[in-house]
């Protein structure tokens, strides 16, 4: 009972440790974590049956080996009185063994037998003696013969059942010893399979009251809880203090998603309001670059980096018109960082005023072309209320 409490302690310890951790994840991942839960749950119950299958088939055969002990023990008993009955047979004959050779002197040779024929007073006591004689002498080898034959009989019926007897108690201890271990065995596996079901539940509990409350599968839990709990700091900005995570236009349409496929790349969401429309940071964050590339693609771009429950991520601002921002400057999502630009008559890379923007975990404030191929993420993780490909909003 105290390894299940401890093993049960670990998880949730565990478990609520890695809710709070730095690294977010999706409603979708931890929903295949609670399912890689589950299917360990059953795989350990499954073996844990499989187990008390052999421990029952050891009980019964230790059984089994008991009942055969309690016959073994009853048959050397029976064997026990049988050995008596055969002393006093042993002695019985003995005796008569003693009195024939007394009587017919077998310290004297076979010549005692020819006295006691010779004796005869007439030819037919001759022949009266003589038959006796052989009689008495076959009765003598037959009567030492069984003497050794018990003997041999008795020595070999107890080597036998104290073999049999010793054999029975090892098997017997072997069957203790595994028993022992299988009973250790079902307690782990008892204990594991509570823990994981304990680990599911608790993992489809927290993702059911986000879904519950509006969180999409795809979502970043963090992003969405802090969207929905607008009032907690869990953005370390170096100043800033967290108000969840807001679009980065007021108003708009967006004219194309985020893509991730063979057949299809794009590592940003795409919108538009109109040209010189505000653009404002998505949360609190820091200014860690603002280029110009020098070809003119993306005219004038922003890095901000943001620190969500101590994991480092950075949001792109693409195709601005003008900037508003310094780099080093703490900003919230109120703060205006420029304006929607994409003029093709300034931009080399962008058909039509919008603003492209992207989100990646970790550290980044380069060029357009370094992050291509970077960590990228959809930014949907954190803009849950962004509407559908070719929707428009109304508010932030």
């Amino acid at each position: 009972m105290k390894k299940l409490s401890l093993i049960c302690l670990i998880i949730f310890t565990c478990f609520f440790t890695t809710f709070n951790k730095a690294q977010a994840e999706t409603l979708d991942e931890y929903i295949a974590k609670a399912q890689a839960a589950l299917k360990a749950e059953r795989a350990t119950s499954a073996k844990k049956q499989m187990t008390e299958a052999e421990k029952n088939k050891a009980l019964a055969e230790k059984e089994q080996i008991s009942q055969d002990i309690t016959t073994t023990e009853n048959e050397i008993k029976n064997l026990e009185a049988e050995i008596e009955q055969l002393e006093e047979s042993i002695a019985k004959k003995d005796k008569e063994i003693k009195e024939i050779m007394k009587f017919v002197q077998i310290s004297s040779g076979d010549s005692a037998y020819l006295e006691y024929a010779f004796g005869a007073s007439s030819f037919t006591d001759f022949i009266y003696r003589i038959s006796v004689s052989e009689q008495l002498s076959s009765y003598n080898d037959d009567l030492i013969k069984d003497y050794n034959n018990d003997i041999k009989s008795i020595s070999q019926k107890q080597a036998e059942l104290s073999q049999k007897q010793k054999e029975l108690k090892t098997k017997q201890e072997e069957l203790s010893k595994l028993i022992t271990k299988l009973s250790s065995e079902i307690e782990d596996l008892s204990a594991s399979s509570l823990s994981y079901k304990a680990e599911y539940e608790s993992l489809m509990n927290y993702v059911n009251s986000l879904k519950n409350m509006g969180c999409k599968g795809y979502e970043d839990m963090l992003a969405c809880q802090n969207r929905l709990n607008k009032d907690t700091p869990n953005i370390d900005t170096g100043g800033g203090s967290f108000s969840g995570f807001y679009m980065p236009l007021d108003k708009g349409r967006i004219t194309q998603n985020y893509y991730n496929t063979n057949s299809r790349q794009h590592n940003a969401i795409d919108m538009t309001n109109y040209e010189g429309a505000p653009v404002y940071g998505v949360a609190a964050g820091k200014v860690i670059s603002i280029t110009r590339p020098s070809d003119g693609c993306g005219h004038i771009v922003a890095f901000i980096r943001h620190v969500v429950n101590g994991q480092v991520y950075t949001t792109v601002y693409y195709h601005l018109k003008t900037i508003n921002v310094s780099v080093g400057q703490v900003i919230d999502y109120t703060t205006k960082i420029g304006t929607q630009g994409g003029n093709k008559a300034y931009d080399t890379c962008s058909t039509g005023s919008h603003l492209d923007f992207k989100l990646f975990k970790g550290e980044y404030g380069k060029d357009f072309y370094s992050l291509t191929k970077g960590p990228h993420m959809n930014p949907r993780v954190w803009l849950t209320q962004a509407p559908a490909e070719g929707k428009s909003f109304y508010s932030r």
